[in-house]
């Protein structure tokens, strides 16, 4: 059986005393929760074996909400350098996903800096202090001010936590050099989450799947 220890410890995320007074727990850490983004467990899916889904039931499944394709953005607090998901028992009589989901991201957009730098494959990469970067997903104005930056629609990948790749849509030969380097870094990297290619809209800020980066990673390049 696959333990909830074990389910949340693979990239350093560790579970919290389950007897910490839930309460309590949500009204010291309110100002600190951020949104942590993962790729999808099996308890989030259709098919996952009952015997993982009991584990995570009721006032004891992470609160999450799905966010594209394979992703999902859950929250978390750090806590004696490690960082713990919120609870289902640990939010307040009536508090919505959303709620949280507000109060999550403006805590993320006061605590954390994002930087836009030159990437060594040609590109552009998103820079937060190596904690953050896949959690800018949920801040529109970093996006905005991107596509301003550069001028274009983006084409963006987020292979790890703490690796956001990013290329104006023009870009096609760095575009397929991000691809490569994405197909590399899923033989040797960590903190893994997607091989996925998204494209941002400029005028809309719209995320959609482009690509998934597979055993070609050089046939794709983008659609006008």
């Amino acid at each position: 059986m696959l333990s909830f220890k074990k389910l949340f410890t693979r990239d350093g995320i560790d579970n919290r005393d389950v007897q910490h007074p839930p309460q309590r727990f949500f009204d010291e850490t309110k100002n600190d929760v951020i949104p942590w983004i993962k790729v999808t467990y099996p308890f989030t899916r259709d098919n996952c074996r009952d015997s993982v889904k009991q584990l995570f039931q009721g006032e004891n499944m992470p609160v999450f909400q799905f966010w594209l394709d394979d992703l999902c953005i859950f929250y978390a607090v750090e806590k004696d350098d490690r960082y713990e998901f919120l609870l289902q028992k640990d939010l307040p009589k009536g508090m919505s996903v959303e709620t949280l989901h507000q109060l999550a991201i403006r805590n993320l957009d006061r605590d954390i800096s994002y930087e836009l730098g030159k990437a060594h494959f040609g590109g552009y990469a998103l820079i937060a202090g190596g904690d953050h970067e896949s959690s800018a997903v949920c801040l529109p104005q970093v996006w905005e001010w991107i596509c301003a930056e550069l001028g274009d629609n983006l084409i963006v990948g987020i292979p790890a936590k703490n690796q956001v790749f990013i290329c104006p849509e023009r870009d096609l030969n760095n575009i397929s050099n991000m691809k490569i380097l994405i197909h590399e870094y899923f033989k040797k990297g960590d903190k893994l989450l997607t091989r996925n290619i998204f494209r941002i809209d400029r005028r809309t800020l719209e995320w959609t799947v482009a690509d998934t980066v597979g055993k070609d990673p050089k046939r794709m390049a983008p659609q006008r």
